[in-house]
């Protein structure tokens, strides 16, 4: 397809559950590269039932932006309750209007200024292009150790019962081609922090292209993850995917 056929040229989709404390410095630093960047972009802010402002800041921003800087408002996503972020993220991506879909972490782990890595593979041909934390030329910074260690068991996990080939399938930078985006994320049946396994074995299954492309990446406070409950959960997740796509 061409741009024409596109509202915008990329999508950045960004879930969020009480994210009131990081959520104005996420947009403000996504709102300043997007502006200077030459194509036209949507930022899509999904909230996952935050208990807190979420919400509301992010409309003070946008406030603020329009008046200050003439820049475009966030599309704001609302789920009526915790649904999880796996759900938020699907939402996102059936939502954005852009030629290419990047699914953003609200920590910005990876600075959004990475997209200028992932775009060209795209527009190379490639349909999904993944952040990658694990090969030779990415910038990592030093994990706690517990991260480290979950990391290295549940990749080696996924490798092999779900998705093979891939060093990091769990980095929150991927970016799509719409069509990619939208189609696997109405098929995508999981809610959960596993979700990134099963887009990527649907990619696999559907028969589209995966690069990795390694990226920086910077260990933020405050992450969702609880380090025993949800890598329980996500383990049980990943031996499900098989299942739950048997039919495909």
């Amino acid at each position: 397809m061409s741009d024409k056929n596109f509202e915008y040229y990329l999508s950045v989709v960004i879930p969020a559950y009480n994210e009131q404390e990081r959520i104005a410095d996420t947009l403000y630093t996504v709102k300043e590269f997007l502006d200077t960047q030459p194509y036209k972009s949507e930022i899509i802010i999904v909230d996952d039932g935050s208990r807190d402002w979420t919400t509301e800041v992010v409309k003070t921003v946008d406030i603020y932006n329009q008046e200050m800087k003439d820049q475009n408002v966030s599309a704001i996503m609302e789920n009526v309750k915790n649904v999880g972020k796996g759900f938020s993220v699907a939402r996102g991506m059936l939502r954005a209007k852009g030629k290419f879909v990047l699914f953003s972490d609200a920590d910005l782990s990876t600075p959004i200024e990475e997209i200028n890595k992932l775009l060209p593979v795209l527009e190379q041909g490639c349909d999904i292009a993944i952040g990658s934390r694990r090969m030779a030329e990415s910038e990592v910074e030093k994990k706690p150790f517990y991260r480290d260690l979950m990391s290295f068991i549940f990749n080696s996990v996924v490798g092999l019962f779900a998705v093979r080939g891939i060093k990091d399938t769990q980095c929150g930078f991927k970016a799509f081609r719409n069509d990619v985006a939208h189609e696997i994320a109405d098929k995508q049946k999981l809610y959960g922090f596993s979700f990134d396994v099963e887009q990527l074995f649907l990619a696999r299954k559907l028969g589209y292209c995966i690069k990795e492309v390694p990226v920086k990446w910077e260990h933020a406070e405050g992450s969702k993850v609880d380090p025993l409950r949800d890598s329980i959960r996500m383990f049980m997740d990943v031996m499900r995917i098989r299942m739950l796509h048997k039919n495909l």
